[in-house]
């Protein structure tokens, strides 16, 4: 019960009796309810307090001895150090209510604005009030001083975390949402997709981002206090954004994650077994140093963990053909010899199949004071290129891009040529001269992806990122960013859309399972009213998804004449025995490359890819599922593949199995035998959840099945008892 507010007075007398703070009731459900942090593993373990900025919290202060209404609270704050000299503030917080300003610099960045006293007289509660535009940090509560009078105090020291983060809740924040339904996907929803595959083929695969879960949040500080960035910018989105884009990869930084795309992954884990962010963090936090390994979809699913962690709106995009312009003109350029074979010590420049980068949600006053660059904004982990000296990307506003505005902070000439570049194919001759073959200005920057709120549906943004191919209003973008980067003017004939006497085409399946043979028609059509005489050269190559290639692993070159109007078939077939054994740990497909030659030189060019897809886990359920209960998880995979599958683990990821995220390792598997494992799991996290099991091999790593599951909440799991806080004598 609460009797009244104190109206704080120095008493001239001197008090007799000595007091002393005996603990701290955080009100860990009240204040996480009322901050929408409740499920942070912090506040429910209570070993600390996640609050929002620009919102009153309450702690309840109980002392040994009646508290008068004269006696001062004064509490001292303190800046996590981490044990760095120029990260050490420190502050008095003094009890006297006052109005809290944003451009007030100079005073704490949590502050007391209530003190009430309880029936008990023992117990006060206090309001603590932060700027909305406060430093995002660790503070820690290291003491609580009762002042009597001028010169007579009581001090008792203690130890109580409160992380003060971002507020998408507070329509004066930076970060500020206004709509709730998004606001629920993009900063508190832990589960998420990322997109994968082709635009023939878009996959997508589960991605576990538990942000709520220990030490996801501490991690994100970590990074930012091992950057350059500066404390007192800690509280800026936009820095903090680009600052994170290059602390989540490890060059420059010894950051979170160690990129590689060689297909050599000894000492550390294959991108393609990672199905969540939380063993990469957990690992980082513990040994303070770069996790290996990581391609686009892992720098993209934990950047998307730590920013929404720090409670910025957050969500992973995934761009299909995405160029890789290396020289900022705004085309992709690939050189081919005679056999239209790729010159590889020539070509910089690249289309990946896919990539995988973030969007985060801010305002950007820096960029203009009438919103118009507001919304997304577009960041990139994975290590490309630099900016000022750095490998980072962005943030980088989507309506900039959408209009070719590229000269704007951060990097948006690298963005816009990643949805917009124009690809060239060059046939490069035996005395070196070059020759455009081949052009396709609308390739790049296909079906632009994200998982939809409120559901596992693929959303399509592209339209937020570009306007429609071929419109006037796209036709100006393209311009607008060649004369901002002073380039020459690209032409942009669309080759692809011309109409030709020759007709080629490919006939392919959009995927192909690991391990099975693959069959591909070539079909040449003479459209004319003579017969033609024709070369034809088609080449199936393995090709990593960001554009390496592996190597060639079917060619087929013929001459032969067709009738008029007549039509020639030709097969390829790759058998599973001439790729498995190469790139089971590998995301890639199969790039059909078709070229036809006329009597006169002139050439034609079919492209396609064909993505490869990994067999599934069979996973069974027994048991009903209860929060912090034991349930059994019984999986199971078949050797699809003619060759042995060596060092075979299962391994399972999902919300609140904390400890349980291990590797559990069974037999090698002959062709056609089949593995089998049963797991005992203890979910820690209530409500509807997804779990996801994972196959690994030497020679195959990869698949994996997703069960959406209910876990039936604990009444007793939670609580928002007293806190005796670490109270030092």
């Amino acid at each position: 019960m609460i009797l009244s507010c104190r109206i704080p007075q120095i008493n001239p007398a001197v008090a007799e009796k000595p007091i002393k703070l005996l603990g701290v009731n955080p009100h860990f459900r009240h204040n996480g309810f009322h901050h929408y942090t409740e499920q942070y593993d912090i506040n429910t373990e209570h070993t600390g307090l996640v609050v929002r900025r620009g919102a009153p919290f309450r702690l309840d202060f109980r002392f040994d001895n009646d508290i008068d209404d004269y006696d001062l609270l004064t509490v001292h704050l303190a800046a996590e150090d981490y044990g760095a000299e120029h990260l050490k503030f420190q502050w008095k917080v003094k009890e006297s209510p006052r109005k809290f300003l944003l451009d007030d610099t100079n005073s704490a960045p949590i502050q007391i604005f209530r003190v009430i006293q309880k029936a008990d007289k023992r117990t006060v509660t206090v309001i603590f009030y932060s700027r909305v535009n406060a430093v995002v940090s660790k503070y820690n509560i290291t003491g609580v001083s009762v002042w009597r009078s001028r010169n007579e105090y009581f001090s008792t020291e203690i130890n109580f975390p409160i992380y003060l983060i971002f507020n998408p809740f507070h329509e004066d924040d930076l970060v500020y949402m206004t709509k709730e339904d998004e606001r629920q996907e993009y900063v508190l929803q832990d589960e998420g997709r990322v997109y994968f595959g082709s635009s023939r083929k878009i996959g997508s695969r589960p991605w576990y981002f538990a942000q709520f879960e220990n030490p996801v949040l501490s991690c994100a500080l970590l990074l930012l206090a091992k950057s350059s960035l500066k404390w007192e910018n800690w509280g800026d989105p936009v820095l903090v954004a680009r600052t994170l884009s290059a602390m989540v990869n490890n060059v420059d930084d010894d950051g979170l994650l160690v990129g590689n795309w060689s297909g050599n992954y000894s000492g550390g884990v294959a991108p393609t077994e990672w199905k969540g962010s939380l063993r990469i963090i957990e690992e980082y936090f513990r040994t303070q140093t770069p996790v290996q390994f990581g391609q686009c979809w892992v720098f993209s699913g934990c950047m998307t963990s730590l920013a929404r962690s720090l409670g910025i709106p957050c969500r992973s995009v995934t761009n299909f053909d995405s160029a890789h312009d290396t020289d900022a003109n705004l085309t992709v350029d690939n050189y081919f010899d005679d056999s239209y074979m790729p010159i590889t010590d020539r070509n910089s420049d690249s289309v990946w199949n896919f990539h995988v980068w973030n969007d985060l949600w801010m305002r950007r006053p820096d960029l203009a004071e009438n919103g118009e660059f507001d919304g997304w904004q577009a960041i990139d982990a994975t290590p490309q290129e630099t900016s000022e000296d750095i490998y980072q990307t962005g943030p980088c506003s989507l309506n900039a891009i959408k209009r070719g505005l590229v000269n704007l902070q951060f990097d948006g000439k690298f963005v816009f040529a990643e949805v917009n570049a124009c690809i060239k194919h060059w046939a490069i001759g035996k005395d070196g001269s070059r020759k455009e073959i081949f052009s396709d200005p609308r390739k790049v920057g296909q079906s632009i992806s994200t998982k939809a709120v409120g559901s596992d549906e693929r959303q399509d943004v592209t339209h937020q990122y570009k306007y429609n191919e071929g419109t006037p209003e796209e036709e100006e973008a393209f311009k607008c960013a060649e004369s901002q980067l002073n380039v020459a003017a690209c032409d942009r004939t669309n080759d692809a859309a011309k109409e030709r006497y020759i007709r080629l085409s490919l006939n392919a399946p959009n995927t192909c399972l690991f391990g099975s043979n693959l069959d591909i028609g070539l079909e040449m059509s003479n459209q004319s009213k003579q017969v033609v005489q024709l070369q034809y050269t088609a080449t199936v190559t393995i090709k990593k998804y960001n554009g390496h290639i592996m190597g060639t692993v079917k060619q087929e070159k013929d001459s032969l004449n067709i009738r008029a109007g007549a039509t020639k078939t030709m097969k390829l077939s790759v058998a599973a025995e001439d790729y498995v054994k190469d790139c089971g740990t590998e995301e890639f497909g199969f790039e059909i490359v078709a070229v036809l030659t006329d009597a006169d030189g002139r050439k034609q060019v079919s492209q396609s890819i064909i993505h490869v897809t990994r067999p599934d886990v069979l996973i069974e359920l027994t048991g009903e599922l209860k929060q912090n209960k034991d349930f059994r998880l019984n999986c199971s995979f078949m050797n699809p593949l003619p060759i042995n599958l060596t060092g075979c683990a299962f391994s399972v990821d999902g919300p609140g199995l904390r400890g349980q995220l291990a590797d559990y390792p069974v037999s090698d598997l002959a062709p056609g035998q089949t593995a089998k494992c049963s797991l005992t799991l203890n979910p820690a996290r209530a409500g509807q959840r997804k779990f996801v099991v994972s196959f690994n091999s030497a020679e195959l790593k990869g698949a994996y099945c997703e069960q959406p599951v209910v876990v039936v909440p604990d009444p007793g799991s939670e609580n928002g008892g007293l806190l005796e806080a670490d109270i030092r004598p």
